[in-house]
């Protein structure tokens, strides 16, 4: 009976829900991000001109998530296919967060974590936010290649036919 009980017993205590937002206010003020507390469910801070927002609901305790948004109006010059594009050009490079265009064709770049009973959660937001800043980072330098591409006319080829040596040329 000793042996069944080492393991089902629960080892981890678990967390309070109601420490969650409150845990990563701090942990984002230690770092000098300036959060502030939008809604009950809502952290918001500033990172380098992103305006993140971690999302936590105490119904729904082992989910978290962090956001940034950006107008579809700051985006006009791009066209909703090439937004697309780079969204999915994004996610398939960075596979650690979601790059997507919502409903009303705003870009969304989102971070989802699970929350178990022992997790550091101050660390968790520092390297979710983190994350966030990169799959930014890899949205706006995709988006960049893509329009560059666009306007050079080569579409997603990486090599034009220029650079290519011409066919039974050995190379010197």
């Amino acid at each position: 009976m000793a042996l069944f009980d080492k393991f089902t017993k629960k080892t981890d205590t678990p967390f309070d829900p109601s420490t969650v937002l409150p845990r990563i206010f701090e942990a984002l003020a230690s770092e000098g991000y300036c959060p502030k507390r939008s809604q009950e469910t809502r952290v918001m801070y500033k990172m380098d001109g992103l305006v993140g927002c971690f999302f936590y609901k105490e119904d729904d305790p082992e989910f978290l998530m962090v956001r940034a948004f950006f107008k579809r109006k700051d985006y006009e010059r791009y066209d909703e296919a090439l937004l697309l594009k780079a969204c999915v050009q994004a996610d398939l490079e960075q596979k650690v967060g979601k790059v997507y265009l919502d409903d009303d064709g705003d870009i969304v770049l989102a971070v989802e974590a699970f929350i178990f009973p022992g997790v550091p959660i101050e660390r968790l937001a520092l390297r979710m936010s983190k994350v966030l800043h990169s799959i930014d980072n890899c949205f706006h330098r995709t988006l960049k290649q893509i329009t560059q591409e666009q306007e050079e006319g080569t579409g997603s080829s990486t090599a034009d036919s220029s650079q290519l040596p011409p066919s039974g040329s050995l190379p010197s």
